[in-house]
């Protein structure tokens, strides 16, 4: 008899292989559906969202309704695949590793997913405790460095420096008794940043040079200042430059020494000659700005007989001496005079006659008398600039948190016509005045700021962030700007924004509604 041939009656190993995949990929599917709950469900701020003024973060639809639809199929795929499985290799121990494995190798492929759909977000890192006393408001904001590695924040009491990482207080400089801050230089200079401090209803007569690393008083000096006009702002009556800090007194200008506060020189303006043999117009400075060694300051004349003329003064700051001047092109007394910028030098001018000059002047050459500045009007056919957010002022010392120069742009927070609220951002160039680009947001103005060269960033009341070139309004980055996570009622409109890093610091004026003074968000 031959040899007899007897068959293996066991199943053949691809078989379990293969069962065990199935295992494994239904468990991948049930891993998907539960991390796509979680990160979705948490995603809500305040577990409700929707709508123009509270919109969902971008990603939450998709990637809820995938964590339902592969519910459903994780669900009745691993029910099915553990039946197969066990049918050939009985136990519990074996198939439920499997189902685990499934939802631990889902993890990170999830993420992925999760990430592309939901796009680039900023999350809060740190929020600064509430101000106390909780009388006190902002006046303004210094960022600290070239990444900001400090934001100090102005209060009305106080000069109070955050670590812009980490949202720890560096130091605080305390304002002089019954004083408040009134007045602040526009940038820092070297280290040392400007601020001046009034008492109740007094000029803003006390002025000190901040070593702003270390918070210690540089310097101080008493003067004369000048009272800023009801409802109005104290910006442009400080302005440091290179080894000089220029203070506004009331019928003067002063130069110090910007590190050590020694006096310089002094300026004194006289009274403009009075019109058919009338009495002379006492003048005095109301706005200064320096930089590339000049101070050039705004300076009115008029008595209580009325408005009699306004200049422009362009001072050398070594000596102070008059270097040119040139007549302001206004016939009433200006209601607003805010710089917007010191190089190149843009002034906004709006005057209290209703038919008088309403715009933003751009001055390319402020010396050469034959070339007239560039008009911008504040309002148009085509739209109205918001370029100061309404009163009350959110930062009195640095009321112009809706305008950014880059270069030979303005870039400029607006209004369409018959629109209640300024939710668009446009670009006018500075050499000719032409409207280069507008953007409707959808959602209002908070805040601009510069975000690198030729890059301006906006935020919206829908925090949402978007990121323009400045020349021809390209949005760079994502087209519906990206989404700050968990910072619902935290900003106040008027608010500052400081890039800082990789990230951006908030800066509010005030806490009402619960605001913290300052935040931070971070990719």
């Amino acid at each position: 008899m031959g040899d007899t041939m007897v068959e293996d009656g066991r199943p053949s190993g691809a078989r379990p292989l293969g069962k065990a995949a199935l295992v494994v990929g239904a468990g991948a599917l049930v891993g998907l559906a539960a991390e796509f709950h979680a990160l979705g469900w948490t995603s809500i701020p305040g577990n409700s969202c929707g709508g123009r003024y509270r919109p969902c973060p971008e990603g939450t639809t998709p990637t809820l309704v995938l964590a339902f639809a592969l519910t459903f199929v994780g669900c009745v795929a691993l029910t099915a695949a553990l039946a197969a499985f066990t049918r050939i290799r009985p136990g519990k121990a074996v198939p439920g590793a499997l189902a685990a494995a499934g939802v631990l190798v889902a993890l990170w492929p999830g993420w992925q997913a999760y990430l592309w759909m939901r796009g680039p977000v900023l999350d809060p890192v740190w929020q600064a405790g509430p101000d106390r006393p909780a009388s006190v408001r902002g006046a303004g904001a210094w960022a600290v460095g070239d990444d900001a590695e400090t934001v100090v924040r102005a209060r009305t009491d106080a000069l109070v420096a955050y670590d812009s990482g980490t949202g720890d207080r560096r130091w605080v400089l305390r304002a002089p008794v019954r004083t408040s801050v009134c007045a602040m230089s526009d940038r820092i200079v070297d280290g040392v940043g400007l601020v001046s401090f009034a008492r109740h209803e007094k000029p803003c007569g006390t002025v000190w040079g901040v070593d702003v690393r270390s918070g210690r008083k540089l310097w101080e000096r008493r003067i004369s200042g000048p009272a800023p006009a009801y409802g109005e702002g104290g910006d442009g009556l400080l302005a440091a430059d290179a080894g000089v800090a220029v203070a506004l007194a009331g019928q003067a200008v002063h130069g110090y020494g910007l590190d050590d506060g020694a006096a310089r020189w002094t300026v004194k303006l006289p009274a403009a000659a009075g019109a058919g043999g009338g009495d002379d117009a006492p003048c005095e400075p109301v706005r200064a700005s320096a930089a590339g060694g000049t101070t050039r300051v705004v300076v009115t004349c008029g008595g209580y007989d009325g408005f009699h003329s306004a200049r422009i003064l362009t001072l050398d700051n070594a000596t102070g001496k008059e270097l040119s001047r040139r007549a302001l092109p206004v016939e009433s007394r200006p209601s607003t005079v805010t710089v917007v910028r010191a190089d190149p030098f843009v002034l906004l001018v709006q005057e209290e006659d209703e038919r008088g000059l309403a715009a933003v002047l751009s001055y390319g050459a402020p010396d050469d008398m034959r070339k007239e500045p560039v008009t911008i009007p504040l309002t148009a056919d085509e739209e109205d600039l918001a370029v100061i957010t309404t009163y009350p002022l959110s930062f009195p010392a640095r009321p112009v948190p809706w305008a950014v120069v880059d270069g030979d742009n303005l870039v400029v927070a607006a209004k369409k016509p018959g629109a209640d609220s300024v939710e668009r951002v446009s670009a006018y160039a500075l050499d000719d005045g032409r409207r280069l680009w507008h953007a409707d947001l959808g959602a209002g103005v908070v805040a601009l700021a510069p975000a690198g060269r030729d890059r301006v960033a906006v935020l919206g009341d829908t925090e949402r962030l978007w990121t323009f070139a400045a020349g021809d309004g390209a949005r760079v980055g994502e087209e519906d700007g990206i989404m700050l996570r968990d910072v619902d009622t935290r900003i106040g409109t008027g608010a500052q924004l400081l890039r800082a890093g990789d990230g951006w610091v908030v800066v509010n004026g005030d806490d009402d509604g619960g605001r913290p003074p300052a935040l931070a968000v971070s990719p």
